[in-house]
């Protein structure tokens, strides 16, 4: 019995079927096998750079999709990456990726930290990539040119300060420095020479220290970037940790504890000088306080003198305008008196002269003849009279004669006519 008929006695297929079934499984697969050498997919969050077979001409195809492979060499590319410089295992290699550092102290320290990588966006960019700058794949874009100018820009901003610096009050500073060299190209440096005093021995040391060299206006001088021109960007660089050599942190912590000494020593001086600025202060305030209140009395006083003596000087100018007034009224008077006066014996002359001063005259007779006629009214006389005559008649003659005398005495005196004028 043969092969053929113990195998189809056994399962009842002819053989021949078997072998249509054979060759048609060998024909699709190769069929398959040529159709990816035929075609290639470019899948979501990638590109491929396309070296054409036989020609060699490169090409991109930067979008999503399947594309005409005709044999040729497909390299895939990720669109973004992210760069790991890490110490853990974060990233895709479970070695210390950490990238080690030397500050100007001399002193050790691994960081470690993340970037996130953008690919070239352009068929230009990505092709010149590959073709002018030689990277076969994203994994030698990360290790020739991403690292290198992470780590160049670590290890000179480590350079421009000591690892305390670095530690606290310049931390903020590395950060930004690294970031601005990996962004823009390593800083242009110079170097210069101090003398500074170390702050655990306290003694006096020379060191040469590294300065960013800036242009006219103040901004940092590059070195030449080795990323421009790549279409590559870099962001969301972060710095996760500073692994410091065990010295290392021993000395920080020396250096700190020094510092720390240092400054509330400072802070100690200051504000016992405070305290003595204020108590100066106050001293002056009440200095001054004191001087204010005596020049302000001293001020009161030669205003109310200065207000007293204005008062006074207008009270005697007032009086004596008074006074002038006064005189001036009294001139007036004066003189309104002696006017009056000559005006009254003007005019008492012009009387007398018109009637002969009869008024008076007639005034002084009627006083003359009331006085005599007042001392005979009241002379004394006996109580009893016997005879008409002897010498009672002869008194009454003779007073009788007196008065008549008497009346033509004064009539001579005062001029006077008692005759009625025709």
């Amino acid at each position: 019995m043969s092969l053929k008929s113990d195998f189809e006695e056994n399962t009842g297929i002819p053989i021949k079927l078997v072998a249509i079934v054979v060759v048609c499984i060998i024909a699709g697969i190769a069929a398959f096998a040529g159709l990816s050498s035929i075609t290639s997919t470019v899948d979501k969050g990638t590109y491929q750079i396309k070296q054409a077979a036989v020609v060699g001409t490169m090409s991109a195809h930067m979008e999503p999709g399947m594309y005409m492979r005709l044999w040729g060499d497909v390299a895939e590319w990720p669109r973004a990456e992210t760069f790991y410089f890490t110490h853990d295992e974060e990233g895709d290699d479970v070695n210390d990726q950490s990238i080690e550092v030397r500050f100007n102290d001399g002193s050790l320290c691994n960081i470690s930290g993340t970037l996130r990588v953008t690919m070239p966006t352009t068929d230009k960019e990505a092709i010149s990539l590959v073709k002018d700058d030689g990277f076969q794949a994203y994994r030698d874009v990360e290790q020739k040119l991403i690292l290198p100018t992470v780590r160049n820009a670590l290890r000179l901003t480590a350079n421009l300060m000591s690892a305390r610096e670095s530690y606290s009050e310049k931390r903020p500073d590395f950060n930004f420095f690294a970031w601005d060299q990996i962004q823009n190209g390593i800083y242009e440096t110079v170097e210069e020479t101090k003398e500074v005093t170390d702050t655990v021995t306290g003694e006096k040391v020379t060191k040469t220290f590294k300065r960013i060299k800036k242009d006219k206006d103040g901004n940092p001088i590059y070195q030449h970037n080795p990323l421009d021109g790549k279409g590559i960007r870099l962001a969301n660089f972060e710095i996760k940790s500073f692994q410091y050599a065990p010295e290392v942190k021993k000395q920080i912590s020396a250096q700190q504890k020094a510092y720390m000494a240092i400054a509330t020593a400072k802070a100690e001086a200051q504000q016992a000088e405070q305290s003595r600025l204020k108590e100066i202060a106050e001293g002056k305030s009440r200095v001054a306080k004191a001087e204010y209140q005596q020049e302000e009395q001293k001020i009161k006083a030669v205003v109310e003198a200065q207000k007293e003596k204005e008062v006074a000087i207008l009270s005697a100018e007032k009086e004596k305008e008074t006074a002038k007034l006064k005189k001036e009224a009294a001139g007036f008077y004066k003189q309104e008196q002696v006017l009056r006066g000559q005006g009254d014996a003007a005019y008492k002359k012009a009387v007398m002269t018109a009637d002969g001063a009869l008024k008076q005259k007639l005034e002084t007779f009627e006083r003359v003849q009331q006085m005599w006629a007042n001392a005979y009214a009241t002379r004394k006389v006996p109580h009893a009279i016997v005879a008409s005559g002897g010498a009672n008649g002869d008194q009454d003659a003779a007073m009788t004669g007196f008065q008549q005398l008497m009346t033509t005495m004064a009539l001579q005196n005062l001029g006077l006519d008692m005759k009625i004028q025709k």
